[in-house]
């Protein structure tokens, strides 16, 4: 079905952009144009990109096409003169040999320039530093030998920095030490995939046992009316905990031991309460989020831990991170991201052609000989007959 409609969609399309450039008439013209952007609008619709699809009924068939219009009406482009000749008549070979050579270029680019349609696909890995373990201090953070953060203060996280695919090796020191003499405080090797965003997380009751845990989020967005969310236990006693929805009575989490990352689940945005509870036990809360807004379209990271307090005291914390989501494909974001990042070059370029468009719409459409109308000039002359004004009467007068 899908397959027939685009097949469909896709004849009408050409057919329209056809008679755009055979009609004689310009108001024709313009109409098949309307019709070429509603069937692109339509192609929006079956890939799922309903913000384009309206973006280009509105700007391109509404706005644009309104100002080719006033322009063509304006300028009585819309008369067809029987008989008329061209006074551009190299153009039609010139607006041939252009257009071969455009698509020559663009399939070119196409081809060569490995274009590819699908941004989930091409996503680099991303990789951020997470300090949780206040025994450690301010941290360095090394991916082999570039630096991925330096001077991490606890509960800081750095920001997310794009890395290749592969089997990496991450170091942790303390802040300013040399890594070339001085041994990492704790070091592990992470597996880096396309589409993946990593949170390393430093978690650890003292010096001597900090670990590394790898908090891998899922990129994709989810539902308009829904949050992801990704938890980490590194509470330092060690015990497994549950993680419930105190405001709905919903459990979340259940049975995360220290250590272990509980894989990302979809949960209802709104102003809830989370509670961090010994599994199996619903009273004695180790550590609470109190009347927190939970965003919708997010991910987030949780990581349970501890700061140490004056006489080994230790006191439970929430550290809740923003995490990475790709933008869903035909959002405004995506949109955005695509038009002003990747593709700068090309959109400067199409609103460049856009504008000469409009300027060549102005020149055929002028009159470069206009007609002049001769008259004779005319004095106003008042009601009454007056006696013309001779040289003598004027000298009699000065007299």
């Amino acid at each position: 079905m899908e397959l027939t409609l685009f097949i469909i969609v896709g004849a009408i399309a050409v057919v329209a952009a056809a008679m755009m450039l055979l009609s004689e008439n310009a108001v024709h013209s313009a109409l098949f144009l309307i019709l070429n952007f509603a069937c692109i609008a339509f192609f929006f619709l079956m890939l799922n990109a309903p913000f384009l699809a309206m973006v280009q009924i509105t700007v391109y068939t509404g706005a644009i096409m309104v100002l080719f219009l006033f322009v063509i009406m304006l300028l009585g482009a819309e008369r067809v003169v029987a008989g008329a000749q061209s006074r551009f008549r190299w153009m039609t070979p010139a607006a041939v040999i252009l257009a071969l050579a455009f698509l020559l270029v663009a399939s070119l680019a196409i081809v060569r320039g490995d274009v590819e349609l699908s941004p989930r696909d091409e996503t680099q890995p991303r990789v951020r530093a997470v300090n949780a373990a206040s025994a450690l201090g301010d941290i360095d953070v090394y991916v082999g030998d570039e630096v991925l953060a330096t001077g991490l203060s606890f509960e800081a996280a750095s920001d997310f920095e794009t890395l290749d695919e592969g089997t990496v090796t991450v170091s942790v020191y303390s802040a300013g030490d040399d890594p070339q003499s001085a041994e990492p405080v704790v070091q592990q090797d992470i597996e880096l995939r396309a589409g993946e965003a990593i949170s390393v997380t430093a978690i650890g009751a003292s010096t001597q046992s900090p670990e590394l845990v790898a908090a891998v989020e899922d990129m994709t967005r989810p539902a308009s009316n829904e949050l992801r969310v990704l938890a980490v236990n590194g509470l330092p006693d060690g015990t497994p905990v549950d993680v419930r929805d105190v405001s709905q009575d919903e459990l979340l989490f259940q049975d995360l031991g220290y250590g272990e990352v509980m894989p990302s689940v979809a949960i209802r945005a709104g102003t809830r309460s989370i509670g961090v509870f010994p599994t199996g036990d619903t009273n004695t809360h180790l550590a609470m989020l109190h009347d927190e807004t939970l965003e919708a379209g997010k991910s987030m990271l949780w990581i349970f831990t501890a700061s140490q307090q004056s006489g080994n005291a230790w006191e439970n914390r929430v550290i809740e991170l923003e995490g990475e989501t790709l933008a869903g494909f035909g959002s405004p974001t995506h949109v955005g991201q695509l038009l002003f990042g990747r593709y700068v070059l090309p959109f400067e370029m199409v609103a460049l052609v856009l504008l000469v468009a409009m300027i060549g719409a102005l020149v055929l459409t002028h009159d470069s000989t206009p007609i002049r109308r001769e008259g004779k000039r005319r004095l106003a002359n008042p009601t009454g007959s007056y006696a013309p004004v001779t040289k003598q009467a004027t000298q009699e007068s000065g007299k």
